[in-house]
């Protein structure tokens, strides 16, 4: 059943992506970006709120000052588990039977560019544990306004507001069941992966008529510069219609929502060595036709921000068209 329909712009140039930033004045705006730090504003009278694209877009461009993520603080973060067998053979874990939901706290929500931060965390008696933060790079899906419950798979679309990138950090120490260096306490999947800024999203949103249902599109992610995970979304083993599909059973999934996914093999908790992030690294995330995600990785306290001096290197240009 869906909650939401669309409405549609004629006698406009449209585009099938935007972006969310600040202006040097401090105002968050919406727009296509059009390369060289600039952004072509939205139509006067859309809102954003209750939009689906390909977005009406107005004449008037302004320059990037700050990259913010495609969407608002979204009411909940869904995230899927084991959903790549190149992962699901590395974790050692038998496959799930269906997709495998945990959730992210909206407060892990984060914008590009800004850091991920990570704390000490303790147990109540005080004794502390060795975090293991590792990256996990993943397509997301932002659902439509309006929401939906009990969908079908054929129509599963009619979901999607549209595409972005969705970086699931997770503290291994506190995801892993087993004793000894960590806590053992039977894997606490939304804890371990719902920190404050431990899921940034972005960079642009990328319309489900542009993009289908998200498969064929090539996810990787890179460590200081360093290739660690490559993979197509047609390998998923629970494409976007079989997520939405299951999960809405039964549930209203709210409009704004973010699902992201699941992740490919190449995690730093699966490589040999075991490799975890640290203070100074830098994650980027990238599909093509969405853009880069990127971050930089501070321990204890928020350390600066991620300023390029060109977003070319993270956005691609935006296909404008009248219609």
């Amino acid at each position: 059943m869906l909650l939401a329909a669309c409405c549609s712009f004629t006698g406009a140039s449209v585009a099938d992506s935007k972006i969310r930033f600040e202006t040097e004045d401090g105002v968050v705006h919406h727009g296509a970006y059009v390369g060289g730090n600039r952004a072509r504003l939205l139509a006067v009278g859309v809102d954003v709120a209750s939009s689906v694209g390909p977005w009406a877009l107005g004449t008037e461009t302004v320059t990037i000052k700050r990259l913010l993520a495609p969407i608002e603080k979204p009411s909940a973060i869904y995230a899927i588990g084991l959903n790549y067998w190149g992962h699901i053979n590395a974790t050692h874990i038998a496959a799930p039977q269906t997709p495998s939901l945990f959730f992210k706290n909206a407060a892990a929500f984060n914008d590009p560019f800004s850091s991920v931060v990570i704390p000490t965390l303790k147990a109540p008696n005080g004794t502390s544990w060795p975090s293991r933060p590792d990256y996990e790079g993943e397509l997301a899906v932002v659902l439509k306004p309006g929401g939906c419950k009990d969908v079908s798979m054929d129509d599963a679309l009619s979901c999607v507001q549209g595409y972005t990138l969705c970086h699931d950090v997770s503290m291994r120490c506190f995801q892993s069941t087993e004793g000894g260096a960590c806590p053992g306490n039977g894997g606490q999947f939304s804890f371990s992966k719902g920190l404050d800024t431990h899921a940034p999203i972005g960079p642009s949103l990328v319309s489900a008529s542009a993009l289908g249902d998200g498969s064929g599109l090539t996810l990787t992610t890179h460590v200081n510069g360093a290739l660690r995970q490559k993979v197509s979304t047609s390998e998923l083993v629970y494409g976007v219609k079989a997520i939405l599909s299951f999960i809405s059973q039964g549930t209203t999934l709210a409009g704004g929502s973010v699902i992201c996914t699941g992740t490919p093999d190449g995690v730093g908790d699966t490589m040999s060595p075991k490799t975890y992030l640290h203070a100074g690294d830098k994650v980027d995330i990238a599909i093509p036709q969405i853009g880069t995600l990127s971050n930089p990785v501070s321990f204890g306290a928020a350390g600066d921000a991620i300023a390029p001096e060109s977003l070319d290197e993270y956005l691609p240009i935006a296909k404008i068209r009248e219609v």
